[in-house]
């Protein structure tokens, strides 16, 4: 028995899994090292396999020719990488908040391979980005990431969006996120803030005390408490930020 498919479901597929692959290589959590090659080339898979029916009955003959083809390979791949970005953004933002409070502390001079983004990063980053993820999954955030994917091929399966739209959205998503970077890290930065005065008139009164010693301790010490105090505010944030890059990339596709 001879299994054939048709030509235009096979493009269809192709322009589909180049568009998932370019998604899934930028997104996270899906982007991190930690998952696997395969894994994450069966989820871009999976969902070619979904969005692969639209993708191909909107093809003409003329897309079928090889510039053309070729034309819409690099079209689906930058769209795909164009949602992705603003889920990225989003997750940039979350451990920018911990990067500048490991900036006030001093951990910053500490850093170490993070194997969830395979950059250098400060411990209280790492943390805010690790439970950025944790928090995403159990908001089935992924889920509504993912969805948010199918719309945009549903709303252009060309992959072709309108790049001045595109760059306001970014424009005004980045300056959202730059605002919640210090909303998230505001509480702990403040209070690292005093403790800096503090130690300052402390170190002014009693001359002979260590103060660089004593402020690191002391720096530490705040930072921790406050973070175990303020971490319950985080995933409203979380929630607020994903519906904001969710909206922004549908708002681009013309959704």
């Amino acid at each position: 028995m001879d299994l054939q498919i048709p030509t235009s479901t096979l493009i269809g597929f192709t322009l589909a899994l180049v568009r998932a692959a370019a998604f899934i290589a930028i997104c996270p959590p899906f982007n991190s090292p930690v998952v696997p090659v395969r894994v994450r080339v069966g989820m871009a898979t999976g969902i070619a396999l979904a969005i692969a029916g639209p993708l191909g009955a909107t093809l003409t003959p003329a897309a079928i020719e090889l510039g053309p083809f070729l034309f819409a390979l690099i079209t689906q791949a930058l769209a795909g990488l164009a949602f992705g970005f603003c889920i990225f953004v989003l997750f940039a933002a979350v451990q920018g908040a911990g990067e500048l409070i490991d900036l006030q502390i001093g951990f910053s001079l500490g850093a170490v391979l993070d194997p969830l983004s395979g950059v250098n990063a400060a411990p209280i980053g790492r943390f805010h980005q690790v439970l950025a993820i944790g928090i995403l999954f159990a908001i089935n955030g992924h889920v509504l990431v993912v969805r948010g994917f199918l719309r945009s091929v549903e709303a252009v399966p060309s992959g072709t969006i309108d790049l001045a739209t595109f760059g306001t959205e970014l424009i005004g998503l980045l300056g959202a996120f730059m605002i919640a970077i210090v909303e998230i890290g505001l509480p702990v930065l403040a209070a690292l803030f005093l403790t800096e005065v503090a130690l300052g008139l402390i170190g002014k009164a009693a001359p002979q005390l260590n103060v660089l010693v004593i402020g690191f301790a002391a720096k530490t010490f705040v930072a921790i408490v406050l973070l175990a105090l303020t971490v319950a505010l985080v995933p409203a944030q979380l929630e607020s930020l994903l519906m904001q890059s969710i909206r922004a990339g549908a708002r681009a596709f013309g959704g």
